[in-house]
């Protein structure tokens, strides 16, 4: 055995066995025995305190020991003790290391994604020196625009802060020659991307210099998920020929899957983007970004960018007047601003979180510190230093908070896979628990005992030894200033509470509002999918237009398709890109009022198909063919913006930016109802064009039937009869495709629902575990009352009267706190006002219902003892 001070060995030799198990073992166990010595005997007694107040003063610490080595023998000794606890207080324990879990669990997961989003390395070459140039739109202020190729180009030619810049751009090629015709998902990159980027290759190599020229040799580049699952990791692809768009492609290489995050990861292909300068300068498609020259900064990069932005408004007025340009850090180039505000508020609400849990458990350790206020008394009168003790009980604590962690882990681990099973978007494939969130939740389970032990160990270091000694000692001030704290407590947990109440409540009914939003259309038994028709077969506007006329002819043809239509791009689901207009006998001075819409090129029967009401006019009919004066339809939103209103629209004469005079004015012969745009936040100007005249390779079918999943079949093996080179994808009822389209906001709606009622479970169990404490610490006084002719219901009523107090108090500062954190999140707030007062009235009703049930409970079981048995308990 490890050598003690000379009394303490002394004693063990002259002292009974009690007095050895005293001071070999649990000192909570072993309090007893002192009490029980002859008192009298006032030599041993003196001895005995002389000797434990050394050994708890030097635990198990030999003479000429190290102070580290005597330390760290003290921190396991206390390890082991608290270890013992958790095993000898299960329930206890069951409920501190669950609160811990789920508190830890819910900050995990919520780091997990700003892990993904800021720490977690990109796999590119040096992103600190990528800059991303983005064109900054004067008409709807966007500053992470897209530019053209012509504009791509110019800034390739003209900056000199960037040794090379590289562009790409989301398509998707048909591959055949292989089965049946495939779409594949594509990035259309400049030759020089993948090398500076860097990217790692798995076999062969990227593009050869000048690929992307018009007319260069077919080349392509194969993700690593397509070489494995299509190709089964064959390497001797490279080198081989594949049929992409009718041209014969060889294999350069294999990305490795290093790429393969987000977005990136639903790449099949790579090929090279076809630098065309007769381009048109308003298809602005392409995403830029560029290595930066040793040395220099992205402010002198962005003042080369914006100098070449003005004299490009300057040579091209119709195209770039009013257009900017900007340069931004590869972490903002592939994080949205949406994205920061949503991770911002949620970290602020798991904070809330994991501060309303230490609120919680800080009431419970204190309770049952002061169950333990003999013990802490006896080893302070003992010798026992105030710090020691602290340390004691931090480091007893700290057992919980290692249970705590491990258990939050299994619970980030199951949140995190609900969120992949619910969530379309690919972002949320990419969350994983890596050895950034494994160092977080960490430091978290060493660091959370902490906060809420600190306290319960001050109040319980703070009492006076010889008042906790003697019998009631603790009901005086002690047990005062304990009541105290845990009414701070309860405030502060019922304050943290409302505010994430207030948030949660709030950000539900925005996403009610955006799932029931009247959207323009007739969203219900819609079929749809996306057909690209092979370009190296239907070279002219005649065999498009034919087939489009068949398609839809053989898909109506099917008795349980009531319509069917052919558009460009389905509404809500695909992006918006806006033309520039020219009005006849309207000028702009400024470009930010130059006429703008989203032009969607759409068949005759669209509008039926999707219950898009006429207003005013006509709509598309068989006359509108080639050869034809050009026609449009345009909403009631541009109508009234750009024309004078619905009556004056009609014969209203237009052009589109860019477009040959020649061709003549396309002349406005009806108005049809508004649309939402896709972030549903308005409507934006629309110009509706026939197909008839502008037929389409890439077109998007939409069908109305009684049962759209069951009509998949039919519709896909009509498609296919046609022409089975044709690729058929994205095959699904419509209200699936704005299921999928709607499924990140609901999984981050759902987060903070889930933070909110945890919250709000953690500050009723927190009221109740005090309420039932402080009725069972008064047992004795309800039984004088009732013994002095006290009705259980005043005593009921008194009760209930303190703990309003608090409520109220807490309710106040939380629907402070919720405004102000409301206000934070408007942008979050689709129709919903943050000061709505039916949000802040139904928060405050269900609070005050579930503290009256957390504190009735408790009350009512202590008033309804016995007036006898209740003065008998000590």
């Amino acid at each position: 055995m490890t050598r003690l001070p000379i009394a303490a060995r002394c004693l063990l030799r002259l002292t009974d066995p009690r007095v050895r198990e005293f001071l070999t073992g649990d000192l909570e166990e072993s309090i007893g025995i002192i009490a029980e010595r002859d008192s009298t005997d006032r030599a041993r007694r003196w001895a005995t305190r002389q000797a434990l107040a050394a050994a708890i003063q030097h635990p198990w610490r030999p003479g000429p020991s190290h102070h580290g080595d005597g330390l760290m023998r003290t921190l396991l000794q206390d390890l082991r003790y608290g270890t013992r606890m958790v095993r000898r207080q299960p329930t206890f324990s069951a409920v501190v290391i669950m609160t811990l879990a789920l508190a830890i669990g819910a900050n995990t997961v919520i780091f997990s994604f700003a892990n993904v989003l800021m720490l977690r390395p990109l796999p590119l070459k040096d992103t600190s020196t990528l800059g991303w140039i983005f064109g900054v739109d004067p008409h709807r202020g966007g500053n992470r625009e897209p530019l053209s190729i012509p504009e791509f180009l110019d800034y390739r030619e003209g900056l000199s802060t960037f040794s090379e810049i590289g562009a790409s751009v989301r398509s998707n090629v048909i591959l055949t020659g292989r089965g049946d015709a495939r779409r594949l998902a594509a990035s259309r990159v400049t030759a020089n991307l993948i090398d500076m980027w860097a990217l790692r290759m798995t076999t062969g190599r990227g593009f050869s210099r000048g690929a992307d020229t018009p007319g260069a040799a077919g080349e392509v580049v194969l993700s690593h998920h397509y070489w494995d699952r299509e190709l089964n990791r064959n390497p001797a692809i490279v080198g081989q020929t594949l049929t992409i768009d009718g041209r014969p492609a060889t294999v350069m290489g294999v990305v490795a899957p290093d790429i393969e995050i987000g977005n990136l990861s639903e790449i099949d292909v790579w090929v090279p983007l076809s630098l065309t300068p007769d381009a048109r300068r308003q298809d602005r498609l392409l995403r830029v970004n560029g290595r930066l020259k040793p040395g220099v900064s992205l402010a002198q990069a962005q003042a080369d960018v914006q100098q070449i932005a003005q004299r490009l408004a300057r040579d091209y007025p119709k195209a770039s007047e009013g257009w900017s340009a900007r340069v931004a850090p590869s972490r903002e180039a592939m994080t949205g601003t949406d994205t920061m505000v949503v991770m911002a508020l949620l970290s602020v609400v798991v904070g809330f979180v994991l501060l309303l849990a230490c609120a919680n458990l800080a009431n419970l350790v204190l309770s049952r510190a002061t169950g333990r206020r003999r013990e802490l008394a006896v080893r302070s009168a003992l010798g026992a230093s105030r710090q020691r003790v602290i340390r004691q009980m931090l480091t007893e604590n700290l057992v919980y908070g290692i249970c705590g962690g491990a258990a939050g882990l299994v619970v980030a681990y199951g949140g995190l896979a609900l969120m992949r099973a619910a969530a379309y978007e690919p972002f949320f494939q990419i969350v994983r628990i890596d050895h950034n969130v494994m160092a977080f939740t960490a430091a978290l389970a060493l660091l959370t005992p902490m906060l809420f032990a600190i306290l319960p160990a001050l109040h319980s270091t703070r009492a006076d030894a010889v008042d906790a000694l003697k019998d009631g000692g603790t009901r005086t001030a002690g047990g005062v200033r304990a009541a105290r704290s845990r009414s701070v407590l309860i405030v502060a947990q019922l304050g943290l509470a409302v505010m994430l109440l207030v948030l949660a409540t709030l950000l539900v009914h925005a996403l009610v509002n955006i799932t029931g939003a009247p959207r323009g259309v007739d969203q219900d038994a819609l079929l749809t999918a996306r057909l690209d028709l092979p370009p190296w077969r239907y070279t002219t506007e005649t065999a498009r237009r034919d087939y489009h006329a068949q398609l839809l002819q053989r898909i109506t043809a099917d008795p349980s398709v009531q319509n069917a239509a052919l558009v460009d791009r389905l509404p809500f689901v695909d992006g918006e890109p806006i033309t520039e207009l020219t009005i006849d006998g309207r000028t702009s001075t400024r470009p930010e009022d130059r006429p703008w819409a989203v032009a969607t090129v759409v068949s005759e029967s669209y509008f039926a198909t999707m219950g898009i009401a006429r207003v005013s006019g006509r709509v598309f009919s068989d006359a509108d063919r080639e050869g034809r004066a050009p026609v449009a339809l345009v909403n009631t939103e541009m109508a009234r913006r750009y024309l004078g209103g619905v009556e004056h629209a009609i014969g209203a004469r237009l052009t589109l930016a860019g477009e040959p005079a020649a061709g003549g004015a396309i002349e406005i012969v009806g108005v049809v109802g508004d649309v939402l745009r896709a972030d549903l936040e308005g409507v934006n100007p629309q110009l509706y064009l026939p197909s008839t005249q502008r037929p389409l390779k890439t077109v998007s079918l939409v069908v109305r039937t009684a049962d759209p999943l069951g009509s998949a079949p039919s519709v896909r093996a009509r498609i296919r009869g046609l022409d089975a080179d044709v690729p058929v994808y994205e095959l699904r009822p419509f209200a699936q495709a704005l299921d999928e389209d709607l499924s990140s906001s609901r999984v981050l709606g759902s987060l903070f629902i889930a933070f909110a009622l945890l919250a709000l479970v953690l500050a009723a169990s927190g009221l109740y575990a005090v309420v039932s404490y402080a009725a069972a610490q008064r047992a004795k006084e309800f039984g004088v009352r009732v013994a002095l002719g006290a009705l259980p219901s005043d005593i009921t009523r008194m009760m209930l009267g303190q703990t309003a107090r608090l409520v109220a108090i807490g309710l106040a500062l939380g629907l402070a706190g919720g405004r102000v954190l409301a206000i934070g999140a408007t942008a979050l707030l689709y129709k919903v006002s943050p000061s709505d007062p039916a949000t802040y009235a139904g928060v405050a009703l269900t609070l005050g219902t579930i503290a009256f049930i957390a504190t009735y409970i408790p009350v009512r079981r202590a008033t309804s003892l016995d007036p006898v048995s209740a003065l008998r308990l000590e």
